[in-house]
């Protein structure tokens, strides 16, 4: 009788009565996050861009967008006790500007800042920046000289900081996941994560 009901348990919420024992422990290689956090960062950035068809003039919009992960780079780390580290990191931000006067001139740019923050993220354990977003970008013609623009580009950046290590983690067990059959009706699908920075 036990086993016939641990055969009808399917991945989800237990029932009010409570989950039934495991029926197996497995050893399973999972990135471990030890830590996160996030905040959004505003930041203004001067950069020249020299091979763009005009005209311009000063005031003018360069279109800019996100172009690959934001990344960041350890600069150091300082223990703070209790298992805490305050960690410092080069956030870098891949930015593609494209000319207004003709789409297909674009020019990439990667502009950085340094970050600070207090997380469990002990010797081994690597912080991890890709899940950061680029929620705003407005670029200006600053200043038009002769064969090169001044351009001024202000960001707000949401980082994303995660301590993640890759471990091996015993879990108890119902065995492997059975997919159930596929139909032509949509049912419910499980809602979407909620968007940590809006």
């Amino acid at each position: 009788m036990e086993e016939a009901k641990i055969s009808q348990i399917t991945p989800g919420m237990c029932p009010p009565e409570g989950c039934p024992p495991p029926t197996r422990i497995e050893c399973i290689v999972v990135d471990k996050v030890y830590d996160s956090c996030f905040q959004i960062n505003d930041f203004t950035r001067d950069t020249t861009i020299s091979n763009f068809a005009g005209p311009f003039a000063e005031g003018d919009v360069i279109p800019c967008r996100q172009n690959g992960d934001i990344t960041c780079t350890e600069i150091s780390r300082v223990d703070a006790g209790g298992g805490f580290f305050t960690v410092t990191l080069l956030i870098s931000v891949p930015i593609l500007l494209a000319n207004p006067n003709n789409p297909n001139q674009t020019v990439d740019r990667t502009f950085t800042f340094t970050k600070t923050a207090t997380l469990c993220c002990p010797q081994g354990v690597e912080p991890d920046c890709s899940e950061s977003t680029l929620l705003f970008c407005n670029c200006v013609v600053s200043n038009t000289l002769e064969q090169t623009l001044s351009v001024t580009c202000t960001l707000q950046v949401c980082v994303v900081i995660k301590c993640i290590l890759e471990v091996q983690l015993l879990v108890p067990s119902y065995g492997f996941c059975v997919p159930a059959p596929c139909i032509t009706l949509p049912g419910v699908c499980p809602p979407t994560p909620p968007a940590q920075c809006f």
